[in-house]
């Protein structure tokens, strides 16, 4: 029979610092994942509520450019004629909302954004000298979800035709 090397094998200790070492590890590598997920989730609801807020400026640019009247614009709504129909956009109770009204046809109304969503509007634009000439240029403003941070803002140029009062 062979003696055994007493330098051989591995003791009860050394085993359980290699286990809690590797428990260790394992530990952190979880919250590291957590984190990762989590910020996944975040970022995922994000980029779904600014792709949402860039089609609802889509659509509002889209139905500016092809006013026939002068917008009329409040900070919670603006309306106006376009080719054969009268559009109006607004914040209401239920949201920003697009309504479009054509003669002989029930109205349609589409919800854009879910409130607590809000949307604003208002004539402004500068001038070469600094002066602010309000007809000019229609500003609408959309916030999802009382996100400040989040805010988004297009302006759409009015055709000078329209620029001037009745």
């Amino acid at each position: 029979m062979t003696e055994r090397c007493a330098q051989s094998g591995v003791t009860l200790i050394e085993m359980l610092v290699a286990l809690s070492v590797f428990a260790l590890i394992g530990l952190a590598s979880f919250a590291v994942l957590d984190t990762i997920v989590r910020t996944d989730r975040q970022s995922s609801g994000r980029l779904e509520s600014l792709a949402k807020i860039d089609t609802v400026l889509r659509i509002f640019e889209a139905d500016a450019l092809l006013a026939r009247t002068r917008p009329m614009v409040t900070p919670k709504a603006v309306s106006f004629v376009a080719r054969d129909h009268h559009v109006t956009y607004a914040q209401t109770s239920r949201g920003v909302l697009r309504r479009i009204e054509r003669p002989g046809v029930d109205p349609l109304e589409q919800q854009l954004l879910p409130p607590p969503a809000t949307a604003n509007w208002r004539f402004v634009t500068v001038d070469a000298a600094g002066v602010i000439d309000p007809q000019a240029a229609v500003e609408f403003v959309v916030q999802p979800e009382g996100d400040s941070a989040g805010a988004a803002r297009k302006l759409v140029p009015v055709p000078p035709a329209l620029t001037k009062r009745p």
